[in-house]
């Protein structure tokens, strides 16, 4: 556990940020590395990979529910000195989770082979679905206990045994892909399917880990299965702030789906194009997205302690370093756009369409920096409504204005890409909005104030 309500606000975030991205470079990579070798099977192999992981976010979004919720009030309870009410919380929260996703991947699993022939038109691509689901289920259904034990641990402020879960993850996919996709070593060729089985492989050896780990009696979070839904009052109220990010996740899911269903027209190379270009994307945002879950944690600790003029702080460091980041970013994309895209993929025509995805995208950068700071502060003191409203009326704003625009002469993808970049303005705007209406009517110390010294 460590202590975030005392020292510098700004070298607790650098530090943290620093550990969670770290933590995310490796989940990307693991990502980045299958549509690597996966793009040495073609087309067909990346459109698999990209229409089946669209629809299996909507299963992953019902993690959050149960562990940014769970997670939020662990870093409440650290900044409280209540270590009873943090283990209560974090078993309950590892119990339900078991028994969510266990539940949900059987009925996908069942359907998959109606799940691929939905997801596409094309025979070849809607049985290389089926064929890839049959292991995909299972690897996502491993790495639930890991997502949920990690995140944990995390909000207490202990970030390294996420790391380094997440590092071992990496590198024994890494090793196991190929063997797996390709037949190397004597192992059988599973083609696309492989790339899901090898995830499945790695991700049973490092959640077994963690569980031992976190079963050590001189954890500052035990893990102890006889207490699993013991007091469901604790999940209760780590559903009231959980429900929302998780609903935010589908949401999120459910217009990404829309455009990949928009984009079934423009044939395979445009949809191959979309889930690299979305991909390096999430790679891209990784050094916003490790700031705001440090934020978030920093926000927790300090609002549970009733720190409320280190929250403040927090939120002004947190912009401070956001804005700083996102325009090196943006030019980082536009100067190496097509050499990213010509990483994944031998076709130059899915090179030239992924190149233009990415710059076009990268305008919303520097808005998304922004939002994902106000809303980061507003998580960590138990508010997730406000991001929640802001994305459904972002994807209300994306959906309609994406439907439309298909409908209009000579409609082309780019069109697709700009109206994301005005939904990520928008997140800008609400956050703005949210962030005067939970501070600015508290005039002891303005948002533009000095910091204070404890806070420097």
């Amino acid at each position: 556990m460590k202590d975030l309500t005392q020292g510098s606000i700004t070298a607790h975030l650098l530090r943290m940020a620093g550990a969670f991205q770290l933590n995310m470079a490796a989940t990307t990579l693991l990502s980045l590395a299958n549509i690597y070798w996966l793009g040495r099977l073609g087309a067909t192999a990346q459109a698999t990979v990209t229409l089946a992981g669209i629809p299996m976010m909507l299963l992953l979004s019902l993690m959050p529910i149960i562990s940014v919720g769970s997670g939020i009030l662990i870093a409440q309870a650290v900044g409280a000195r209540d270590r009873e009410r943090a283990n209560g919380i974090f078993n309950e929260a590892f119990g339900c989770s078991l028994i969510v996703v266990a539940v949900i991947g059987a009925i996908v699993w069942i359907g998959r082979g109606t799940f691929g022939a939905w997801l596409s038109s094309d025979p070849d691509v809607a049985a290389s679905i089926a064929r890839y689901v049959r292991w995909l289920v299972p690897s996502l259904v491993v790495q639930v206990p890991i997502i949920v034990l990690s995140g944990a641990l995390d909000f207490t402020g202990n970030v390294r045994v996420g790391v380094f879960a997440q590092t071992c993850m990496v590198v024994l996919n890494a090793v196991f892909t190929p063997i797996f996709v390709f037949g190397w070593l004597g192992a059988p060729r599973l083609d696309v399917e492989g790339a899901a089985f090898a995830t499945f492989a790695a991700g049973t050896l490092v959640m077994t880990g963690l569980v031992v780990y976190s079963m050590r009696g001189a954890s500052y979070l035990t893990l102890a299965p006889r207490t699993w839904l013991a007091r469901p009052v604790l999940l209760k109220d780590a559903l009231k702030i959980g429900l929302p990010v998780g609903i935010e996740g589908a949401v999120a899911a459910t217009y990404l789906l829309v455009i990949a269903m928009l984009l079934r027209s423009f044939g395979q190379d445009q949809q191959a194009a979309f889930g690299i270009g979305q991909r390096v994307f999430q790679a891209v945002l990784i050094p916003l997205l490790a700031l705001s879950n440090a934020t978030s944690v920093l926000a927790g600790q300090n609002h549970g302690a009733e720190r409320e003029d280190r929250v403040r702080e927090t939120l002004r460091t947190s912009l401070k370093l956001g804005l700083l980041a996102a325009p090196l970013l943006v030019v980082a994309i536009e100067v190496f756009a097509p050499a990213i895209g010509g990483l994944f993929s031998n076709d130059a025509a899915v090179t030239a369409m992924a190149a233009t995805f990415l710059r076009i995208v990268a305008a919303g950068l520097v808005p998304l920096a922004c939002a994902y700071a106000v809303f980061a502060v507003l998580s960590g003191m138990g508010n997730t409504r406000s991001s929640l409203y802001t994305q459904i009326a972002c994807a209300a704003l994306i959906v309609t204005a994406a439907a439309l625009a298909s409908r209009l002469p000579g409609f082309e993808p780019s069109r697709l890409w700009w109206i994301l970049v005005a939904g990520n303005a928008l997140q800008a705007l609400l956050a703005w909005q949210f962030a005067r209406r939970q501070f600015g009517h508290r005039p002891r110390q303005p948002l533009g104030a000095p910091a204070s010294d404890a806070a420097r």
